[in-house]
């Protein structure tokens, strides 16, 4: 136990120490909300993956095929393949419209496409779906934090959920999307390390792909057959394809890459991380089925195949791994929700973009502490287990999907279109939770496809953008030469 407690804070110190090295390099705003824009793209790929995956990837997603085994397959398909999309999409868009707008903030983006410099409603209504998304977000990666340290160690839950939670706001908080980024470019390459561990292990002691399915077969033959309802894998499908591409704590990585033109190469690095990362730990968890059919909390089984199989050294690395795959999301999340309630309501609304570099820097940490405080209270007393809470809030943030990629590549978007779409489909959202429609139809799909037909009709009975807007869109798509 000791060597594992070792392992841990080796990692959670070097974590810290990172913080406090980015905190250094912070000079001003700028550095701190979009790290001065200077990532490259085997930071920004391998940052995107470690963001996106999340707790999820080793907690939720056991979970998930522990229910629909071989079915879940299309979960894998739908995130492996999510980052080619995202970065082929999005990467370039962004990154040359945060230069030629100046933007600082995911939201500042968002205002700079639809015109709203002067009325700011579109900035307080995504100022809230984030505040209110991103907190809900966060505390299910503590909730996967807590259940890792209780696992692991047998400590109390929610004492789990404290050491996550203190260690994220620190670094978090000190050194903003440099921090951010860097330590999750290397807590990105240890969730690769922990999957290529749990592959070894779990076919070790099961033996071939061929006997695990044979084993799941004789349990429950329609474990083993990848069919299911054709709604549920279009759901499942949309929730990276689509989800993906309204992340804000993603999408605002690309704001920080210097150069937009290395965005293919970014999305080969990010794709091909992702299909391993997601393909591996299916077949990981598949094996999991076979090695622990009888457990109550499938939610742990990555954790026990490591804890049961593996040297106390190795559990150390891998539950380190596994941590760092809650951090990473956790520390995205995060500053995203800081940047919208420091830099998009505090500086923009309150001080009307006056304060200074200095007020900005200390109201974005405590606004961190005061973020992080809520996300613990609802990891303390969740409404539902890790997986629904984790995709309940990644659905509420993927109506910014349809609004970023219609407004990038369709002049005709406008202002009033975005407000309506927006707030329609966040409502659709949380009334799709309600109904208890969420197990048959991710609320991603309902999310985009509300949001995206709103803002097409909206957009189109209302009077198109300014001119400066519609050249903006086609400098965006002008091919390269």
């Amino acid at each position: 136990m000791n060597v594992i407690l070792g392992m841990i804070a080796v990692y959670m110190i070097g974590m810290l120490l990172i913080g406090y090295r980015a905190k250094k390099s912070v000079k001003n705003s700028a550095d701190f909300f979009i790290g001065g824009s200077s990532f490259g793209s085997a930071l920004t790929a391998i940052a995107h993956q470690a963001a996106g995956l999340s707790g999820w990837l080793f907690i939720a997603w056991s979970q998930q095929v522990a229910g629909s085994g071989l079915g879940a397959v299309w979960t894998a398909f739908s995130s492996g393949f999510a980052p080619f999309i995202n970065f082929f999409v999005m990467a370039k868009r962004v990154a040359k419209f945060t230069v030629m707008t100046k933007a600082r903030s995911f939201i500042d983006l968002i205002e700079a496409r639809y015109y709203d410099e002067d009325k700011k409603i579109l900035r307080i209504i995504s100022t809230v779906i984030i505040a209110i998304s991103i907190t809900v977000y966060m505390s299910s990666q503590l909730m996967a934090a807590g259940t890792t340290f209780q696992a692991v160690l047998g400590l109390d839950y929610r004492v789990s959920v404290l050491i996550g939670a203190v260690v994220v706001i620190a670094y978090t908080s000190a050194g903003g999307l440099l921090a951010v980024a860097w330590t999750d470019f290397i807590q990105g390459m240890l969730m690769i390390f922990a999957v290529i561990v749990g592959l070894f292990v779990a076919f070790a002691n099961t033996g071939s792909l061929g006997f695990v399915m044979d084993e799941i077969r004789a349990v429950n033959p329609a474990m083993a057959s990848p069919w299911i309802n054709p709604i549920t894998i279009a759901g499942l499908l949309s929730a990276g394809w689509l989800g993906y591409m309204g992340q804000p704590q993603i999408v605002q990585m690309f704001m920080g890459m210097k150069d937009p033109s290395s965005a293919k190469r970014g999305a080969m690095i990010a794709g091909t991380t992702g299909v391993f990362l997601l393909f591996g730990s299916f077949l990981v968890n598949l094996c999991c089925m076979v090695l622990f059919p009888q457990r109550a909390d499938p939610s742990t089984n990555f954790i026990q195949l490591i804890t049961q199989y593996t040297p106390q050294w190795l559990v150390g690395i891998v539950t380190a791994a596994i941590l760092a795959a809650v951090m990473s999301s956790a520390d995205a999340l995060l500053h995203v929700a800081t940047t919208a309630v420091t830099q998009d309501f505090y500086n923009k609304i309150l001080k009307k973009g006056q304060a200074s570099d200095k007020q900005v820097l200390l109201v974005a940490r405590i606004a961190s502490i005061v973020i992080g405080a809520f996300a613990i209270y609802i990891a303390f007393n969740p409404f539902d287990s890790i997986l629904w809470v984790n995709w309940w809030a990644w659905g509420g943030l993927s109506v910014f999907a349809p609004i970023l990629i219609l407004g990038f590549y369709w002049k005709r978007a406008t202002r009033e279109g975005a407000m309506v779409s927006m707030v329609v489909g966040f409502v659709a959202v949380y009334a799709w939770y309600k109904a208890g429609l969420n197990t048959t139809l991710h609320y991603t799909f309902v999310a985009f496809v509300v949001t995206a037909v709103v803002l097409v009709v909206v957009s189109l009975l209302t009077k198109e953008p300014p001119k400066r807007i519609q050249d903006m869109v086609a400098e965006l798509n002008k091919p390269e030469k």
